[in-house]
This record gives C-alpha cells, structure tokens and sequence, in this order.
C-alpha cells in the first residue's frame, strides 16, 4: 500500500490519480498542498526523503513522479518557496515577471521568498538555508559542475544541492571540483564541499562536489552585481538564471 503520513493541518493535504509508468495501474497519492513547519514540524523530512513527489504504485512497487502547486514555509529557516510546475527554463522568467506582483503581496516580514519549478528545487531551498548558505551563491556554483560533467560527454538536465562534506584529511576526491586562489595549494583539499546530485537526461544520478573557495568565488561575482542582500520579495533563482549571470561575466 501507498504510504501516508500524518499531517496535523488536514487543509494541506488533497489527493489525486497517478497511472504507473511501469504497469500502467492506478492508484491513488496524496499531496501536500502547503508544508508549514511551525505547524507541521515534520514536514522538513518528509520533504528531504522527497517520498510525496515519488508515490509507489502498490501493484508493482515502481516509483512514479509527480508535480503540482504547494508552498513551504519555514520561519525558524527563514524561507518561503512557492512551487509552480515548469516555472525554471529560459523561456520561463518572463511569465514569472508577471506573476510576481501579485506574489509579493502574500511576503512575510524577515523571510526570504522563492519561487521554484520542482520539488528537487523545494528541497534545495530547504537544505541550502539549514545550512545558512546563500542561495544564489549556491546556484552559481553549478554550472561549473555540470560545465565539467558536459565536456565529459553527459548530458544533464540539472542540479540540486545535497549538503556540506567537512574533509577528515588534506585529500582530493573524485567527482570534485576544487578551486584555488594561489595555484597548486593543497590547502584547499581541507576545505568544506559543496555537495549536489546532478541529473542527467537519462535520470541517472551523479554525485558531484565544489570546495569552499569556489562557493566564495560565486559570492564575491554576486557582490560585484549587488545580488548579495535580499529584498524579502519573490524571486526566481534556478540553473537558467546562473547560467546568465556567469554568461554576463565574459560580455
């Protein structure tokens, strides 16, 4: 049976049909239509464990996927994310422009507000300000990554930040970037990594990481466009975005 958890705000939750992919059965998931952690203190979680975007049909035990509009509101964290399915992608930025205004209205005080494209992208904000990282720092460290991984000969879709590595030893890893300021410097093997799992094309997943100076790297570029303090009103900060940003650079 489709797991189901208990929500102590019955208002957030609706249901809908999903038709496996695999078996073609249907089967009824649950939807969380807004995750509020003061009420709901769980649902940071459930949200990591992403169970609720990958319903499991009960016929053959295959994940399916799933996307609809919700909200997550985290006060202790200080964020605020609006989901709306297929917002992130060049081509999407304009329409958010429009949607916006009216977003702005429902900002509350001392929180920062974003707008995302996925549940990947939910969970990222959630991680992200767990860690007290800025977002668009963050951002802008993937296409370095997913630069790398394209000249390699993948094709990928995109990339969502995971958590932070703190090194036990001065000793470079595989499928890690590092970054230095002072050419061959061993020193920067000590320091933190940036971790993401990076989507290709194909669904396969890639673990991929970036150390601490590249992270400071990408703040010090947001400085340079005054992007570092925030205005509390809803943006769109997603792949599409960084790739612009590191694009305007070179101009």
């Amino acid at each position: 049976m489709n797991q189901f958890y208990p929500i102590k705000s019955p208002w957030a939750v609706s249901r809908t049909t999903v038709q496996c992919r695999n078996c073609n059965s249907i089967f009824t998931a649950e939807m969380i239509n807004s995750i509020d952690t003061f009420l709901w203190p769980e649902g940071r979680e459930v949200l990591d464990e992403e169970k609720f975007f990958h319903p499991v049909c009960p016929q053959c035990q295959a994940r399916a996927e799933i996307s609809y509009r919700s909200r997550y509101f985290d006060r202790e964290l200080g964020v605020a994310a609006v989901l709306i399915p297929g917002i992130e992608g060049t081509d999407t930025h304009e329409m958010f422009e429009h949607m916006s205004a009216y977003m702005d209205r429902l900002a509350l005080p001392g929180m920062e507000h974003r707008a995302v494209g996925s549940f990947y992208a939910m969970a990222e904000q959630m991680r992200i300000h767990k860690y007290h990282l800025n977002d668009r720092a963050v951002q802008l460290l993937k296409p370095f990554m997913i630069g790398s991984l394209q000249s390699r000969g993948f094709e990928v879709w995109n990339g969502f930040f995971t958590g932070v590595l703190h090194p036990k030893e001065a000793k470079r890893m595989d499928d890690t970037i590092y970054f230095s300021l002072q050419g061959e410097d061993e020193a920067v093997y000590r320091e933190d990594v940036y971790q993401f799992h990076i989507y290709l094309t194909n669904g396969d997943i890639i673990p991929h990481g970036i150390n601490q100076t590249a992270y400071q790297i990408c703040l010090n570029i947001l400085r340079e466009k005054g992007l570092v303090e925030d205005d509390g009103l809803f943006h769109l900060y997603d792949l599409s975005w960084a790739i612009n940003v590191h694009n305007s650079l070179q101009r």
